[in-house]
């Protein structure tokens, strides 16, 4: 081949390698045209996503924006790079569509499941199959919502703000990271609760408990980094050769302080109580202490980084609403809640609070602790025609996935009014109440089940919140700016500078 031939040939290659690249690069460009969902023309390669790249907006923050310009529409189509994602965007459409039929959408989508974790794949949320999840369902809920458990948990829970209490007026005369600090609170409060297992980080973090927890809420275990990238490598051979995420050592440790708690009758932690309605079960109903082990896993799992920002962020709405955190202060007053002479007031008389309740169910609009919600096809399902005739049904398949923006929604003028404002008064005297029964799109907790353990979340932000501002005033910290900046991530929110607080010593009037 002489010189001019090969300068061809290279060409001919190079154009052929440029247009296919082009071409499987755009496959997904009329997904949305064929189905006259309304969508905005992505770019062949970021798809929609050129102020997220650029670092102008989070990912949650441009689609509020394709929320706000679909507005007219039920559902609009976003390209996340150059994949797809449909959206739904009104209310109603969610109550209609979603709520009958959850069945057909029993997945969440999550990476994990039971083929790569038979230790975390068996928790309610990564379970497969609607029966299989109804039925751990129908255990777990009564446990996890029984009152008596709830107040059964109270002394854990004032023990660890005790120790959060201490810590902080060791360093009241500093400005505070709180989220670094709620942390270590979480973690102390969940060990007891789940597992009753008594830590006290702020004095002393080398327990190996720490470890395997943090591990599980934050997959920080670099052995699970790089089965990580395996399973999405090479999924069918970690399969073929039985890989699990888990290391067997660790669930090995969590059994051994499962059934540590679990036979000891002086402890009220989530392991006993979910062992003793095991043993009423009928032989061939019961659950494993492996699987009963792995339900006690998720407050890690599932439930650390969701009640470790709303901690957070109701803190830093406190401090940056001095008259909102002035009301809560005066019904604790009038409540008799205000003495810190007399200790941390017990939940039975703190979930009574309703200013209280509203501050939290603010913060969880404002702030939801699962800003993006995503339903799998589990079941071929089809989505009806507009009246109108302005888009077709469209056929879901199995894999096929729903996204919902809880942020958007949450953060939706139409349904609250000022919504970058943080008004507790929204909710109180039940104004607002879940899309199941109004087209106010209240959802912080998901929709189907929700969270099961959404009660224990609440326990552990009302008590903590009123130990804290029995004793202190919460001012803004300088390293924290306003308004609050986010940066990208995957599943929750995270604030790029953090949650910085200063503590006052409250003076009593």
């Amino acid at each position: 081949m002489n010189q001019e031939d090969l300068y061809w040939f290279t060409f001919i290659l190079v154009t052929l390698l440029g247009f296919f690249t082009y071409k499987l690069l755009t496959r997904h460009r009329s997904y949305f045209r064929l189905l006259r969902v309304p969508f905005e023309r992505p770019h062949f390669l970021y798809g929609n996503l050129d102020d997220v790249l650029s670092g102008k907006l989070t990912t949650m923050e441009k689609i509020e924006q394709f929320y706000r310009k679909f507005s007219a529409h039920g559902l609009f189509g976003f390209f996340n790079y150059m994949t797809p994602a449909l959206y739904v965007r009104d209310p109603t459409l969610v109550r209609q569509l979603l709520q009958p039929n959850m069945g057909h959408f029993a997945s969440h989508g999550y990476f994990l499941d039971e083929e790569k974790d038979r230790f975390l794949g068996g928790q309610l949320h990564l379970v497969k199959g609607a029966d299989k999840a109804s039925q751990l369902a129908s255990f777990l809920t009564p446990v996890f919502h029984a009152p008596s458990n709830l107040s059964a948990m109270d002394k854990t829970v004032q023990r660890c703000c005790a120790a959060l209490v201490d810590f902080i007026a060791s360093r009241v005369e500093l400005e505070l990271e709180m989220k670094a600090i709620f942390l270590k609170h979480t973690l102390n409060t969940f060990a007891g609760i789940a597992f009753g297992k008594e830590l006290n980080t702020f004095q002393d973090d080398t327990d190996r408990f720490c470890a395997v927890a943090s591990g599980m809420a934050y997959g920080t275990n670099p052995v699970q980094v790089i089965k990580t990238m395996a399973f999405y490598l090479a999924p069918g051979l970690m399969r073929t050769i039985g890989v699990q995420f888990t290391d067997r050592q660790e669930i090995d440790y969590l059994l051994k302080q499962f059934r540590s708690t679990a036979s000891t009758a002086t402890t009220n932690s989530m392991g006993r109580f979910l062992k003793q309605a095991n043993d009423k079960l009928n032989t061939s109903q019961q659950l494993s202490d492996e699987q009963l082990t792995a339900q006690c896993a998720t407050f890690f799992t599932k439930g650390f980084e969701p009640t470790l920002n709303l901690l957070s962020f109701a803190v830093y709405e406190l401090a940056q609403n001095p008259a909102v955190q002035q009301k809560l202060y005066d019904e604790m007053v009038t409540s008799g809640l205000a003495n810190s002479a007399s200790g941390i007031p017990p939940y039975e008389r703190i979930r009574s609070l309703p200013y209280l309740d509203a501050i939290v169910q603010e913060t969880l609009r404002k702030w939801p602790p699962h800003p993006l919600l995503v339903r799998e096809c589990t079941k071929p399902f089809l989505i009806p025609a507009t009246e109108n005739g302005d888009r077709a049904s469209i056929p879901l398949k199995v894999g096929d996935k729903l996204y919902l923006s809880v942020w958007a929604l949450h953060r939706n003028g139409d349904y609250f009014p000022q919504p970058e404002q943080f008004r507790p008064e929204r909710f109180v005297g039940g104004q607002v109440v879940s899309v199941p029964h109004s087209n106010t799109p209240f959802i912080p907790f998901g929709i189907g089940r929700g969270c099961v353990g959404q009660e224990f979340v609440k326990l552990v932000v009302k008590v903590t919140l009123v130990a804290l501002v029995q004793r202190y005033t919460l001012q803004p910290g300088e390293r924290t700016p306003e308004p609050l900046k986010l940066i990208e991530s995957a599943s929750s929110l995270e604030a790029r500078d953090g949650f910085w607080i200063r503590m006052e010593p409250r003076v009593a009037k």
